[in-house]
């Protein structure tokens, strides 16, 4: 799948440095390099984009995704899942083939997964669950109709033992199974909205599968009750980032919104993908972080306030120092807490082999780098940022 939990953190190795002022009075001694120590705005909010806003109504509809151990208490295990689309259409391997070609001539306006075992990934395993909940926006009501029945019957014709089956609690919901197979697809449209549930049990019991995928779609339908889909019409106009956190990080390279390397996330939306879900999101709403900020190598976390940011920080410390081991940090600035990694793997791009936590008010940010001399100075020049307007 292509959200994994941690990617964001280490997506680029080959940051753009921007030649900016060496931040603060004169006699600042902080070696910054050339990074920037001011918050730099940008135009990526402010003229309409289409694309922008696939991307921005996606990370909404994660709000709302149903995690696994909502369903089934087993299914603590994340498989992946994110984003679904961009703006040339569906983007995302989660749904089958045939389904993403079944969607083709349709005006796709977000699309957000999350998909769930009762273990990791392993394709020796038989005695396994699994649950994948997939959501999509179209620009109204009779085409998310439409596009259910298209996707279902895409995937129907997929095998010719494939049989039609019914939900008593969801007699719209759209469905079927292959008897003696241990799955069950189903797809039903809410408003503009298209769920599809896919759910998989140790044994082809068609009464228990019915039973998942009720439940399944009873959470999910329950959570998008506090969601309003966007206008086709408004789509344009929808920002990525209203509470302008991104701009709280260093500006490294181009402000072009993605979802990996430039985007606000929910908890939920972020926990959704990661490899522990449940554990995730429950552990981050009860510790008061409101989102994460990804941009390239350098992540944000909004905390509820100082004292939530202080014990967050500690705690990444704390659950991280198997892999990586103190470091100095900066010169006079307590705020700066920084690491090497024990064991870099050398095959591997990202850069991750060096890491640094600021925290300031309510932020916690983390930026990485594979050099100790250029993450010293890009979390000198992250402190100087996250000041910048007034910080803690």
């Amino acid at each position: 799948m292509r959200f994994r939990s941690g990617r964001f953190a280490v997506a680029a190795i080959g940051v753009v440095l921007l030649v900016g002022g060496c931040g603060g009075n004169s006699g600042d001694a902080v070696d910054y390099g050339s990074y920037p120590t001011h918050r730099i705005g940008g135009d990526f909010d402010q003229r309409p984009s289409r694309a922008r806003g696939i991307l921005a109504e996606s990370l909404r509809l994660g709000e709302r995704i149903v995690l696994g151990n909502e369903v089934d208490p087993d299914l603590t295990a994340g498989r992946g899942g994110g984003v679904l689309v961009d703006s040339t259409g569906i983007d995302d391997s989660t749904l089958s083939g045939p389904q993403r070609t079944a969607l083709q001539g349709y005006s796709i306006l977000g699309g957000y997964s999350a998909l769930a075992g009762n273990k990791p990934f392993d394709p020796a395993e038989t005695t396994k669950k699994f649950l994948a909940v997939s959501l999509l926006a179209f620009p109204d009501e009779q085409t998310a109709a439409a596009a259910a029945r298209d996707m279902e019957h895409a995937d129907f014709l997929t095998n010719s033992d494939n049989v039609p089956v019914g939900l008593d609690a969801y007699p719209a919901a759209i469905n079927h199974w292959r008897p003696g197979v241990p799955t069950l697809g189903s797809w039903i449209s809410w408003k503009s909205v298209v769920i599809r549930v896919f759910a998989e049990l140790p044994e082809p019991d068609f009464g228990k599968l019915a039973q998942q995928v009720a439940k399944a779609l009873q959470v999910q339908l329950s959570a998008l009750e506090r969601f309003t889909p966007t206008p086709a019409s408004d789509l344009p106009n929808l920002r990525l980032d209203p509470d302008g956190l991104l701009p709280r990080l260093v500006k490294t390279d181009d402000y072009t919104p993605d979802e990996h390397s430039f985007a606000v996330y929910s908890t939920r939306a972020f926990a959704a993908a990661s490899a522990k879900p449940a554990a995730d999101f429950e552990a981050n709403s009860s510790r008061g972080m409101t989102s994460i900020a990804v941009s390239y190598n350098k992540m944000l976390y909004r905390l509820r306030d100082n004292t939530a940011a202080d014990e967050f920080t500690r705690h990444l410390i704390e659950a991280t120092q198997t892999d990586y081991a103190p470091m100095p940090g900066v010169a006079e600035r307590d705020s700066i807490s920084c690491a090497q990694l024990k064991q870099p793997n050398p095959r591997s791009a990202d850069a991750s082999r060096y890491r640094c936590l600021i925290t300031r008010g309510e932020y916690v940010a983390k930026v990485y780098s594979n050099t100790d001399i250029d993450v010293r100075r890009l979390a000198a020049a992250e402190d100087a940022v996250l000041s910048d307007g007034g910080s803690r």
